[in-house]
């Protein structure tokens, strides 16, 4: 895990070198103009390893994405992201895309 340097436009605190690992089951918190969403992700094994992502804000479903697996594009909060990895009951790995292509790991672009 690389720590941030001065000046890298990191939007979530708990994405790493432009990757976002979503635990199965444990629910996180993304401030985004001035609103508070609620994101989770749940990973199922039937009828093939697949993930859902739902995202909630105010107590209201405002989005979810299923059947994801690695390849699948989904937008969150204004900013685009490609699945790279579904572990079964573990994770949904998320890797940050800009312009349609994968994120450099170094000093993102201010929005």
């Amino acid at each position: 895990m690389s720590s941030v340097s001065e000046g890298q436009k990191v939007k979530y605190p708990f994405a790493f070198d432009g990757r976002w690992a979503l635990r199965h089951q444990i629910p996180y918190s993304v401030e985004h103009d001035g609103r508070t969403y609620q994101v989770l992700a749940s990973v199922f094994a039937e009828p093939s390893v697949h993930g859902r992502i739902r995202i909630g804000c105010e107590g209201r479903p405002v989005g979810e994405f299923d059947g994801l697996t690695p390849g699948d594009v989904l937008d969150i909060t204004g900013d685009r992201w490609r699945v790279v990895g579904v572990d079964y009951r573990t994770r949904i790995v998320l890797e940050h895309v800009i312009d349609g292509c994968k994120e450099d790991t170094g000093v993102q672009p201010g929005k």
